[in-house]
């Protein structure tokens, strides 16, 4: 069944529709090697990460020469933002941004350091930790005033070559918290400010959980896990008023292991199982660290690049595993994951099959592209190819980041989207917001059954289908941006892009210029 399905998904990329004018960025961390970094696969690279003090001054500390590398990318095409924040960066930032000359001072320390390294923008990962301090009250309308502050400051010192230079964040899965102690419902002021945001979407499930989990799950299965993801994630802030068109994917490069105090091979469709609070080691380059933010003893991280994955021959190659190691599908997440009977080991990680699904998303919501972490983590180019052949920019270090992304086709006869995998091991599936709980999967068989009513009758969302993936228009002559999908027994009401519509094309839809 698994198998199946990468071959049918693999079949509906190759054609599949792409982002226009949108961006790769790349983290690059400053603690790790960064010289076999294929630059020209990326258009902006954030160097990861300067650390703010409490004064508004920040810290910058790298293994490589900022300049050096800087030219280097720029050489390649791409631009060059600096990262302030983190997980480790962030304690200082609500202090900060609450104080109008700190404030004032950190924002004329980015301009300074941006001028004298020639540095395109800066990207702020403002990222909640156990111990930042924070003012519920008003760290929201502090960090607006903060980029309309910045942005002013940027736009009074343009790069030589005139173009303007960005603003990005990094954000949470759920808009910035109200004086309500609520997600914000409205937004839309930041985006007249900054030039795009990075949804963080991944380290979902983890070492925080009871159960093991995927670690970037495209979507959550309900009652099952974290009950967040990438499509809720991506509503949340359109929801919110926040452009699409401005809003980037964070794609994780890497995945996370733990034990499992079961044998999950015996319930390969079943990805969360209790796990051991003890977080295993990961890869080779993963080591005990002392997170100095909450004093707790030395511990590993549980990570796996998907480069180490390739390299320690877990993977054997981008699908299958190497004995003792089982891969594994999960149908709901749409995410890979492995199981080592032996010593119960658990990963959840991402690969090309999960990534061509992500992308699809990206695409059909009309994104503005994806951001990657970290850049190092790759293997052979396997994972940014993948990206780099659905996210087209219009071209190398553009002066400007262009308004809105458009979804366009890359054949003119056919460009369907991905289907689902066809499973009846499913128990349930989330694409949005207003999905509800699908029907009892039916019992397993060697056919699937088609979806009620008449084929050409247009299905009202929410009401049952097969579980075969099935797509329509909402509009047969390519005027609307809207079309259902069958998704795991229910139909689901799903959009193009801004500026796109919804083109039929036998059973599958594929999103194309509005005609």
């Amino acid at each position: 069944m698994r198998l199946g399905f990468a071959c049918v998904f693999g079949v509906a990329l190759a054609n599949a529709a792409f982002v226009a004018g949108g961006i790769i960025a790349g983290y690059a961390p400053a603690w790790k090697d960064v010289s076999r970094v294929d630059w020209s696969k990326y258009t902006h690279i954030n160097l990861a990460y300067a650390e703010p003090q409490a004064n508004g001054t920040f810290t910058f500390e790298s293994s490589y020469n900022i300049d050096e590398v800087a030219d280097r990318i720029h050489r390649a095409g791409a631009r060059v933002l600096l990262s302030l924040g983190g997980y480790s960066g962030s304690a200082h930032i609500s202090e900060i941004l609450k104080a109008g000359d700190s404030r004032g001072r950190l924002t004329s320390n980015i301009v300074e350091f941006l001028k004298a390294h020639n540095l395109d923008g800066v990207d702020v990962d403002w990222i909640p930790s156990e111990c930042n301090k924070v003012d519920v009250q008003n760290d929201a309308s502090n960090l607006l005033v903060f980029v309309r502050e910045l942005r002013q400051a940027l736009d009074s010192a343009a790069m030589s070559s005139g173009a303007k230079r960005l603003i990005a964040l990094g954000v949470g899965m759920s808009p910035f918290t109200g004086a309500n102690g609520q997600p914000l419902g409205d937004v839309s002021e930041y985006a007249n400010w900054v030039d795009y945001i990075n949804i963080l979407a991944y380290d979902i499930n983890g070492q925080q959980s009871t159960t093991t989990g995927p670690n970037a799950p495209l979507n959550y299965e309900l009652g099952r896990g974290v009950q967040q993801s990438l499509v809720t994630a991506v509503d949340n802030w359109i929801r919110a008023k926040f452009p699409a068109s401005k809003i980037t994917a964070g794609i994780a490069f890497y995945g996370r292991s733990a034990t499992s105090t079961v044998d999950m091979s015996a319930q390969p469709w079943n990805v969360y199982q209790a796990q051991v609070a003890a977080v295993p080691r990961g890869d080779d380059d993963d080591g005990l660290w002392a997170d100095r933010c909450t004093g707790k003893p030395p511990s590993y991280s549980g990570v796996w690049s998907y480069g180490n994955l390739r390299k320690q021959n877990v993977l054997q190659s981008k699908e299958s595993a190497a004995s003792p190691w089982q891969r594994n599908w999960d149908s709901v997440s749409l995410t890979p994951w492995l199981f080592n009977s032996n010593s119960k080991m658990f990963i959840s990680y991402d690969d090309t099959v999960s990534l061509s699904a992500k992308i699809s998303h990206v695409v059909g919501k009309g994104l503005h592209g994806v951001s990657v972490y970290d850049i190092t983590m790759d293997y052979d180019n396997e994972l940014i190819n993948v990206i780099r052949d659905s996210v087209k920019p219009d071209s190398p270090a553009s002066s400007s980041v262009p308004a809105q992304s458009t979804l366009k086709s890359q054949s003119a006869s056919s460009t369907p989207l991905p289907p689902l995998p066809t499973t009846s091991e499913s128990t349930s599936w989330q694409a949005s917001s207003n999905l509800l709980p699908p029907p009892s999967p039916p019992a397993p068989s060697s056919s699937l059954p088609s979806h009620d009513g008449d084929s050409a009758a247009m299905p009202r969302a929410g009401s049952s289908c097969g579980w075969q993936a099935l797509y329509k228009c909402v509009e047969v002559d390519g005027r609307s941006s809207q079309f259902m999908q069958c998704a795991a027994g229910i139909w689901v009401k799903q959009q193009c892009g801004a500026g796109t519509a919804c083109v039929q094309n036998g059973e599958y839809v594929y999103c194309d210029y509005s005609r």
